[in-house]
């Protein structure tokens, strides 16, 4: 890439630029390859900024960015390629119309401005996904009753009112703790999954948790798990003792009770 633009001032700066950065990236052990990794910024692009190499380089608005990128990277974001005006004749300000027609017929798009672009773009794209994939979905409802004034009512309503079936579940499994004050019940999700905690008879927990979810609900009488897929939770009791909940894709339910 050749580049008219710099002065020889300006030049020399960058060249002293490109020695500190490769002074401090050595003595702090990093490789340009793990730089370029972590910028997204060329191997090569590097090793410009790094010999001071210019006709290497792109336009000077694009080498300040790629310096301070460098920079910050290694642990040095004090370092800086400012770019000053080559004079201050009115005849070669930026604001002189005659600067400003030179400038857009100077420019053009290069494969580097597409390519800056699209990694941009990638990265916007991969942090969106993420978010919306790894944001566990908390669903926390506090079972509420309505109460009834008149009985003979609710009579009534109770013999025209339809049935619902509850939802059908594993039958109930009860551990007892030994000579223990208090019961611990702690969860490690092998799976996504659906959970249901109650402590000492009160709602802790109910949502969605993402894999890899560690969790732990301490109560003074007992701890009661339900799980929509037991086969992906396994649990530790009083620490002591692990197992999977039931098998993939099963609705189990546990308690755990204090003697």
């Amino acid at each position: 890439m050749k580049n008219h633009n710099l002065t020889t001032d300006q030049q020399q700066k960058l060249q002293d630029i490109g020695i500190n950065l490769n002074q401090i990236r050595i003595a702090k052990n990093i490789s340009l390859d793990t730089v370029a990794a972590n910028t997204l910024i060329s191997k090569r692009l590097l090793g410009a900024i790094e010999t001071g190499d210019i006709n290497a380089l792109p336009e000077p608005f694009y080498i300040q960015a790629l310096v301070a990128k460098f920079a910050q990277e290694i642990g040095a974001p004090e370092i800086r390629f400012e770019l000053e005006p080559k004079t201050n004749s009115p005849e070669n300000t930026d604001s002189s119309p005659k600067n400003r027609r030179r400038y857009w017929l100077n420019f053009q798009l290069r494969s580097l401005h597409l390519y800056l672009l699209y990694i941009f773009l990638v990265i916007l794209s991969v942090k969106g996904i993420t978010t919306l994939v790894e944001r566990p979905v908390i669903i926390n409802q506090t079972p509420s009753s309505s109460p009834i004034a008149n009985p003979e009512v609710a009579s009534e309503a109770s013999k025209t009112t339809t049935p619902v079936n509850p939802p059908v579940a594993v039958p109930q499994f009860i551990s007892q703790s030994s000579n223990s004050e208090t019961v611990s019940v702690g969860i490690n999700l092998q799976e996504r999954c659906w959970l249901k905690v109650m402590v000492d008879g009160k709602l802790a927990f109910e949502g969605i948790l993402p894999q890899g979810t560690q969790r732990q609900w301490t109560g003074k009488q007992e701890v009661t798990i339900r799980a929509g897929n037991a086969g992906g939770v396994v649990i530790t009791f009083n620490n002591e003792q692990q197992k999977v909940l039931g098998a993939p894709g099963q609705v189990e339910e546990i308690t755990y009770t204090v003697n």
